[in-house]
Order: structure tokens, then sequence, then C-alpha cells
């Protein structure tokens, strides 16, 4: 068995797995996340966004995801220092479960795209802020926008108060914003391009986008877990 980490900015996905297979899966909040919450006596492997975590879990044994524990991806096209361990992980996963050219897109607190071509190369990516990040932008930096919670839905038409105007202006903006970023990576990687969604904010996306297909939550922990397997194999 061996246990597998997605920690990121507010929650942590923690997962078991036996026989190469996710087995059981929990959230936790991230600030709660320590040596104490986690089994004894077991492998872990994880990937963070939180730089902390590491120190926090010093005193444990673990495969941290990082483009220079990920032998089977060709990181030649891309500056890789600053890529997050969770775009790595995106990537192993589209590399094992998905025809390439692929390319990920991660709904979480901050969007991400992942663009993987074939012969396991990997092309680049974009980011951009989610739903939430850009609602608390705009109530933390104007005088009187209200903070809009993410589950209200966006009006059908232009909005006629100020909070459907927001949300107009930021889910449908976004939804437009997401369309041209694929267009550059299609450019980029060919018309037959692979489109996969995973994180908390796919299924917003994914009911008001065509061609674009649910991965699944466990997307990211199943990369984690194939780049754990493969550095056993390289080393």
């Amino acid at each position: 068995m061996i246990i597998l980490l997605n920690i990121g900015n507010t929650h942590t996905h923690i997962a078991e797995v036996k026989n190469g297979k996710i087995v059981s899966r929990r959230k936790i909040q991230t600030s709660d996340l320590n040596s104490k919450t986690l089994p004894e006596g077991l492998p872990l492997a994880a990937a963070t966004v939180v730089p902390d975590i590491r120190i926090r879990l010093k005193d444990l044994n673990v495969f941290w995801v990082e483009p220079n524990n990920v032998c089977e991806l060709d990181f030649s096209q891309v500056d890789n220092t600053t890529l997050g361990a969770d775009r790595v992980a995106n990537l192993v996963a589209l590399s094992t479960e998905y025809p390439l050219p692929a390319l990920c897109i991660d709904f979480g607190t901050a969007i991400t795209f992942e663009l993987l071509g074939c012969g396991n190369i990997v092309l680049g990516g974009a980011i951009m802020p989610g739903r939430a990040l850009m609602r608390k932008a705009m109530h933390d930096y104007t005088a009187q926008l209200p903070l809009v919670s993410v589950q209200t839905p966006p009006p059908d038409g232009p909005g006629t108060n100020t909070v459907d105007q927001m949300l107009l202006g930021v889910d449908i903006g976004l939804i437009g914003a997401i369309k041209e970023l694929i267009e550059v990576m299609r450019d980029k990687a060919g018309k037959d391009l692979r489109i996969v969604a995973t994180g908390g904010d796919a299924e917003f996306f994914t009911k008001r986008l065509s061609g674009i297909e649910y991965a699944g939550d466990d997307f990211t922990l199943k990369g984690i877990l194939k780049a754990w397997e493969t550095h056993k194999r390289c080393k």
C-alpha cells in the first residue's frame, strides 16, 4: 500500500492505493495536514504547491513529485524550474491515461493548462485565476463590490444588478478566455488535440464548454502514483 497526497492551497486530497489502484480517498484542510494525520509506516508520494508543507512533513519519507523526479517526460521545450508539482503530476497522468497530443485543464484556485505533445514532449501551458479567486480579487481591491459565492449561477443575459454583472463578467468571461486559450494550444499541438478537465470547479466549465471531457477528481492523484512508479523503474 502507498499513500498519495495532492496538497493544494486550501485542501489536501489523501488517497490509499492497493495493488496499483486507488481504493479510498478523503479531503482535509491543508492547514490541518501534519505527520499525525497520516498513517504510520506506509510509503508516501506527494505533489504540493505549498512550499511550507515540505518543512511540516520533513520527518517523513516522502517522494515529492517534481520535474527532476519524472524520467518519462521531455521538458526540453520549457523552463521547468518553476513548474508546479501538481502540474507535473497532471502531465504524467496525461502521458499514461490519454492518446497524445493532449491538454489538461485543472480548474482549481488557479486554472492551469498543461499541453503534452507526441513523444511526451511538454509543449507549455497557461495559468489564469479561477472563479473564486477573481471574485475575491474584485471584493478585496474595490470599496463596494461584494464577495459572491461560486454557487450563485450567472445570469442568462446582461446583468441588471451589480451581483449579476459581476457573475456575468467573471463566469462567462472566463469561459470566453478558456476558449481562446484552447485555440492557442490547438494551434501548437494540432487539430486532433484531446482535452480533459479536472479540479474542484471542473463541473461548472465542462457543462458549458464542448469538446472537454471530465477526467475525474483523482486525475492528479493518478499522476502522482504513476510518477512514483516510474521513478522506481528509472532509478
